[in-house]
C-alpha cells in the first residue's frame, strides 16, 4: 500500500488551492481556446476559400505537435518546474493567434495555430498539470485531476458561444486578435507566484519521492524500514502492457471525441440549425464536463477506475447516437441526447486514466511516462480532427463522421476489458 493512501497528512491548505486554480485556468484557456476552433471551422473554410478537411488538418497539427512535445513538458515540469514551461506557453499561445488573424492562407494558420499552438498546448496541457497536482493531491489525485480536466469544460461552455457571438458581430479576425490580448495580459501574473513552494510540492510527497520512512510512520521514535518507489523509467514502462493499453485508450478516444468536438457544429449546421444556437448548443457540452470530469474522478476511486473509464465510453456511444437523431429523426431529441452524453463523457477518462497511471507507474519519472501516454490521445486527436473532414469530403455525406467516430470509440475500450493489470484497476 502506498504511503499516501495510510496517512492523510494536512496539505499546506492556500498553496494546495493555487495549484490546483493554476492549473484550472490555464487547461481552461488553453482547451477552451483549442475547442473553440468548432466555431471558426466554417468562416475559415469560406474566407481562405479551402476545404473542410484542409482547415481541420490544422487542429491535427496542433494536436500532433502537442502530442510530441508531450513528455518533454512532463519531464521539464519535473525537472525544472513549472516557473518556466507556464509564462513560455501562455505568450506563445497569445503569439499565435495574434499571427492567427492576419492569416490570408491556410498555411499561415499551420504556422501560428497548428505549430506555435501545439507548442503551447504542450507547455499548458493536461500533462505538466499532472505531474504538478501529482506531487500536491497524490492520495486524492482522481478528484484533483477531475477539477483540472473539467476545465476544458467550463472552457467550452465560456469561449465557444463567446466567439461565435463575436464573429457574427465582428469577424474572426477580431475574435483570435481578442484571444491574443486576453492571453498576453494574463503572462505578467504568472511571474509575482510563488514558484518554489509550488514545485516543492506536499511534505509527504517530498518523504515518498525520496524514500523516506517518514510517510510510512509518522512517529520518529517507532523504527520503519525505508521503503524506495519503483524507480520507473520511460524504456521501462514501454515494455508493458499496461503502458501500449492506456497509450492506444487515448490514441482511439482522441480520434472519436476531437471528431464530434470539432465537425459536430458543422455538422448541426449542414442538417439546418441556425450557426449561432449550434455554437450554443456545442458550448452546452461544457456546463455538464465538469460535473461528468469530477464525478467520473470520484467513480473511479469509489467503483474502480477501469469500470469508471468503460462507463464513460458508453456515454460517448450516445452521443453519436445524438447526432444520428439530429440528422435523421428529431433535432428536438438529438440536441439534449448528445449535450447530456458527450457533455458528462468529455475529458472524462483523462483523471481517471491519468490516476491509473500514477498508481502503476510511481516515482520521479511518472512526468515523462505520462507525456509518452498522452502521445496517444494528441495523435488520435489530430488523426480524428483531419479524418473527421476527409472523409465527409471524400464520401461526400456527413454519415462518414458517425462511422468513423463509432468504430474509435469501440477500440478505445478495448484495452481496458483486455489487459488484465488495467482491468483490475
Amino acid at each position: 500500500m502506498n504511503a499516501f493512501s495510510q496517512h492523510a497528512a494536512p496539505r499546506p491548505a492556500v498553496l494546495a488551492a493555487i495549484v490546483l486554480a493554476l492549473c484550472f485556468i490555464l487547461n481552461l484557456l488553453a482547451a477552451g481556446m483549442n475547442l473553440s476552433f468548432s466555431v471558426f471551422l466554417l468562416p475559415l473554410t469560406e474566407a481562405l476559400s479551402a476545404e473542410r478537411g484542409t482547415v481541420s488538418s490544422i487542429v491535427s497539427v496542433t494536436m500532433l505537435v502537442s502530442g510530441l512535445l508531450a513528455p518533454v513538458t512532463g519531464t521539464l515540469l519535473e525537472r525544472t518546474g513549472p516557473q518556466i514551461l507556464y509564462p513560455v506557453g501562455l505568450a506563445l499561445f497569445a503569439a499565435a493567434y495574434g499571427l492567427a488573424s492576419f492569416a490570408d492562407s491556410v498555411y499561415l494558420l499551420y504556422g501560428s495555430l497548428g505549430l506555435m499552438g501545439g507548442v503551447a498546448l504542450a507547455c499548458l496541457g493536461p500533462v505538466p498539470h499532472a505531474a504538478l497536482v501529482n506531487r500536491w493531491f497524490y492520495s486524492r489525485v482522481g478528484i484533483a485531476m477531475g477539477v483540472v480536466y473539467s476545465a476544458s469544460g467550463v472552457g467550452t461552455l465560456i469561449i465557444s458561444p463567446s466567439a461565435a457571438i463575436l464573429i457574427e458581430e465582428f469577424d474572426w479576425r477580431f475574435t483570435y486578435r481578442l484571444f491574443a490580448l486576453l492571453l498576453a495580459v494574463l503572462v505578467p501574473v504568472l511571474l509575482f507566484l510563488p514558484w518554489r513552494a509550488i514545485r516543492a510540492g506536499h511534505p509527504l510527497f517530498q518523504d515518498v519521492s525520496q524514500g523516506s520512512s517518514k510517510a510510512d510512520d509518522p512517529s520518529p521514535a517507532i523504527p520503519a524500514e525505508p521503503r524506495q518507489p519503483p524507480q520507473w523509467t520511460l524504456p521501462r514502462a514501454m515494455r508493458t502492457a499496461p503502458f501500449w493499453g492506456m497509450t492506444a485508450g487515448f490514441f482511439f478516444a482522441g480520434c472519436s471525441s476531437i471528431a464530434i468536438l470539432i465537425h459536430s457544429v458543422s455538422f448541426m449546421i449542414g442538417t439546418g440549425i441556425d450557426p449561432v444556437y449550434a455554437a450554443t448548443a456545442f458550448g452546452l457540452l461544457g456546463f455538464l464536463s465538469p460535473v461528468g470530469v469530477i464525478g467520473f474522478g470520484a467513480l473511479g476511486d469509489w467503483m474502480g477506475r477501469s469500470r469508471a473509464v468503460l462507463l464513460s465510453y458508453g456515454l460517448g456511444a450516445l452521443a453519436i447516437l445524438g447526432l444520428y437523431l439530429i440528422k435523421y429523426h428529431s433535432a428536438f431529441v438529438g440536441i439534449p441526447l448528445l449535450v447530456a452524453s458527450f457533455g458528462l463523457s468529455m475529458g472524462a477518462r483523462g483523471p481517471t486514466v491519468s490516476s491509473m497511471a500514477s498508481r502503476i507507474f510511481t516515482g520521479p519519472g511518472f512526468g515523462g511516462i505520462y507525456g509518452a501516454i498522452s502521445m496517444g490521445g494528441a495523435f488520435g486527436a489530430g488523426t480524428g480532427a483531419w479524418l473527421g473532414g476527409l472523409l465527409q469530403d471524400i464520401f461526400d455525406t456527413s454519415d462518414a463522421l458517425l462511422i468513423f467516430s463509432s468504430v474509435t470509440i469501440v477500440l478505445s475500450a478495448a484495452p481496458f476489458i483486455l489487459i488484465r493489470d488495467l482491468r483490475a484497476q
